[in-house]
């Protein structure tokens, strides 16, 4: 299925959806089933998707000293702007949607035990799979990842190419399931309409409010204020050269589909090659600063509508989550689906049917401004790591 048909689709279901649970919204309950079958075939993707992202991305890393060289300087700014959009995100929420006061919802009485070493680092890798922990894999692939690129380099190519093949199956996978997006959309959309009342309209007005000047926060201020002083070069000056990859982006909703352009006109700049040729690639499967800003925003419009309880130390293990995942966000139209489930499940929010369906309909408005955000992040991160590299 094209992109352009898979949107047409997509957005032909979400309306569909929206008038049938506002004209008849009874009749929901006789395709939920849909939208289950849906979720679950999402679901069964999560695993997969980010153990080969992240491994692949840091095993191409011919070698420990360019990883030195290069590999640390990218995976430093891609943690500092990943990390600086998911606090945003989070004080954004703070103020304009999460406000602590349970009397309006109906309370679930569930309670996220925090222990950060529990949570973050596993005793039993095979516990961890087996219990769907995503933040043990997640670490526990950095880790292998790293120690992975120190083997000799005849050793490291059998095992590439076979988990090259392996993403390569489960993406395939991931574009069947997709196939079968409309009728999952349609079911999740009617069903979520069908049980809306005021105070779900007053929040998503909010979180509109609150994604607008988080993203623009992100984009128009701390983006190029990392590019002019620690990039150390003219960022208007860059974007106009660069606005080609920013129009592909916000017209395609896809990183990946954009990387080929953002190559081209980094390089034109005057971007080495040998930079480019790493830093973007990386920063299609790594950096999702837009992904991980979004994420943060409706994590937080969840947890505020199911009346969970949801203190400082739990914001901050959801900060912790979404840096480290965020990375495992596809770079396709409506990837960030698979994300947010695992998100949901993290968080342990009751009905989560309800709430990815809700997340479907605001991600359809807001995957073209946030793809153009990741790759933006991914256009800054080159020319700044491109500067470092030719200082030293």
């Amino acid at each position: 299925m094209s992109n352009s048909k898979f949107e047409l689709l997509s957005l032909f279901a979400i309306i569909l959806g929206i008038i049938l649970g506002i004209v008849v919204p009874n009749g929901a309950v006789y395709i939920e089933f849909l939208g289950s079958i849906f979720l679950s075939l999402l679901k069964v993707m999560i695993l997969p998707i980010i153990v080969f992202s992240l491994f692949l991305a840091i095993a191409r890393i011919s070698s420990g000293q360019a990883l030195k060289e290069i590999g640390l300087k990218t995976i430093s700014y891609y943690l500092l702007t990943s990390s600086i959009a998911v606090i945003t995100g989070l004080v954004l929420a703070n103020i304009f949607i999460f406000t602590n006061d349970y009397e309006s919802v109906e309370s679930t009485g569930q309670k996220l035990g925090v222990n950060f070493v529990d949570r973050i680092f596993s005793t039993n890798i095979f516990n961890s799979l087996a219990d769907g922990e995503i933040l043990h894999i997640v670490v526990f692939t950095i880790l292998f990842s790293l120690a992975f690129i120190s083997l000799p380099e005849k050793k490291k190519r059998v095992i590439i190419e076979i988990s090259e093949s392996l993403y390569d199956v489960f993406m395939t996978l991931i574009e069947w399931i997709l196939k079968l997006a409309p009728l999952g959309i349609l079911s999740l959309v009617w069903s979520t309409i069908s049980k809306f009342d005021s105070s779900t309209f007053t929040s998503v007005a909010s979180f509109f409010i609150a994604t607008a000047i988080a993203a623009f926060i992100h984009s128009c201020i701390t983006l190029p204020l990392i590019g002019r002083f620690i990039g150390r070069f003219n960022v208007l000056d860059y974007f106009w050269k660069v606005k080609q990859a920013l129009i592909v982006s916000f017209a395609t909703a896809s990183s990946a589909a954009t990387l080929p352009v953002s190559t081209k006109v980094v390089e034109d700049y005057g971007v080495s090659k040998k930079v480019s040729r790493f830093v973007l690639p990386i920063g299609a499967t790594l950096n999702m600063d837009g992904s991980a800003l979004f994420q943060a925003l409706i994590a937080m419009l969840f947890v505020s509508l199911s009346g969970i309880d949801f203190s400082f130390a739990q914001q901050l293990l959801l900060f912790t989550f979404i840096v480290l995942s965020s990375a495992g966000t596809a770079g396709i139209p409506s990837g960030g689906i698979i994300m947010m489930t695992m998100v949901v499940n993290l968080l342990e929010i009751p009905n989560p049917e309800y709430y990815l369906g809700l997340y479907i309909m605001v991600d359809r408005f807001w995957d073209y401004p946030i793809t153009s955000i990741n790759v933006w992040g991914d256009l800054i991160g080159a020319k700044t790591v491109d500067a470092f590299v030719k200082v030293e």
